[in-house]
């Protein structure tokens, strides 16, 4: 997972692809698994990240943040204040552009404004 980030692009071996522009900044992930993959709810497996099989996917997950998930050791109560989200509404959004590399640059093309 990458946090604050302004952009993010997946493309594939013929140069199309698809474009994520945040407002504001976002955090975001592309992996070869899916979630339930990666949590597979309250009946726990006990597996280890090694004995995933990679699937012919790409999951894009998108998110505005993420909060720590311990303390100042690993099985304290809580993330610290700094790496806290406080309880309330949040709001953000993002566009989803699709662009081929005759489009142009993806860095590039990020820095267009969409109208909404």
């Amino acid at each position: 997972n990458k946090t604050d980030i302004r952009w993010m692009s997946l493309r594939n071996d013929r140069g199309i692809g698809l474009l994520v522009v945040g407002d504001p900044l976002l955090s975001g992930s592309a992996l070869h698994y899916t979630q339930e993959d990666l949590d597979d709810g309250a009946e726990k497996d006990q597996r280890h990240s090694g004995e995933l099989r990679e699937r012919d996917l790409v999951a894009l997950n998108i998110d505005f943040k993420q909060m720590g998930v311990g303390g100042i050791n690993s099985w304290g109560p809580t993330a610290l204040p700094d790496f806290s989200l406080p309880y309330r509404a949040y709001s953000y959004s993002f566009t989803l552009r699709p662009y081929s590399s005759s489009d142009g640059r993806p860095w590039e093309l990020a820095r267009v404004q969409y109208s909404r």
